[in-house]
């Protein structure tokens, strides 16, 4: 192996060696002068690293796999913590549970659209994320078809005969992320309603509110099977 390339592989592995060969050094060497050469051949090896812990400039996370529920979909904690619960039914429904964070992550990227000022066309964006917050919703709502049911034998050793409890887990989770993310468009929808109110113009109109979320008959809603 050529020992050069192996010294620009600047992982956890390749810095264990470095400081094994020292000390396996030690006994043919002056400890201070190895010492001296283990140091330097560290920081060179982990330059680029280090450069990047001493800048100030905002580190941004390059690979992000777009199927996965990941950093970039932060908003606020209660929601963030709801996403990862999530990750552990993904099992029952890679199909499924890759398509609601494509649309999860499509309604936080809205959203932050959203919060921008002086946003023109805000109501197509608007119901962009709301369309998105459905889809979203509403596939990972269907890897409960997936799921298998409970076996008898494993409620009698808890006493629990709950014939759908993943379900109900799952269920639970999505109607607390569903409130969460409805609110946080409720809020937006508020502050715009009344900046039109204030100032109407022609390139937005009045958005439609309600917290019991009630909505008018929409026959894309049966093409997209809104559940929500």
């Amino acid at each position: 192996m050529d020992f050069l390339s192996l010294l620009k592989n600047r992982d956890m592995q390749t810095n264990a060696l470095i400081i094994f060969i020292a000390i396996s050094c030690l006994q043919f060497f002056d400890a201070k002068i190895l010492m001296s050469i283990t140091a330097l051949i560290l920081i060179a090896v982990n330059y680029p690293a280090l450069m990047k812990l001493s800048s100030d400039k905002p580190q941004v996370k390059q690979e992000i796999k777009k199927h996965e529920i990941s950093n970039d979909m932060y908003y606020n904690r209660n929601i963030h913590t709801l996403l990862l619960e999530l990750k552990k039914f993904k099992k029952y429904n890679k199909v499924s549970y890759k398509e609601g964070v494509k649309y999860m992550r499509k309604f936080f990227k809205t959203v932050h659209v959203l919060e921008y000022d002086n946003l023109m066309n805000r109501n197509q964006y608007y119901d962009l994320a709301n369309d998105y917050l459905k889809q979203g919703i509403n596939h990972f709502q269907s890897m409960s078809i997936s799921m298998p049911e409970r076996h008898l034998i494993n409620g009698i050793k808890r006493g629990d005969f709950t014939p759908t409890k993943k379900t109900e887990e799952l269920s639970k989770i999505l109607k607390q992320l569903y409130n969460e993310c409805y609110y946080i468009l409720l809020n937006i929808g508020t502050t715009f309603n009344e900046e039109w109110s204030a100032k109407p113009n022609i390139y937005t109109k009045e958005i439609d509110l309600n917290t019991d979320r009630v909505e008018s008959y929409n026959k894309n809603d049966e093409v997209h099977w809104a559940l929500y």
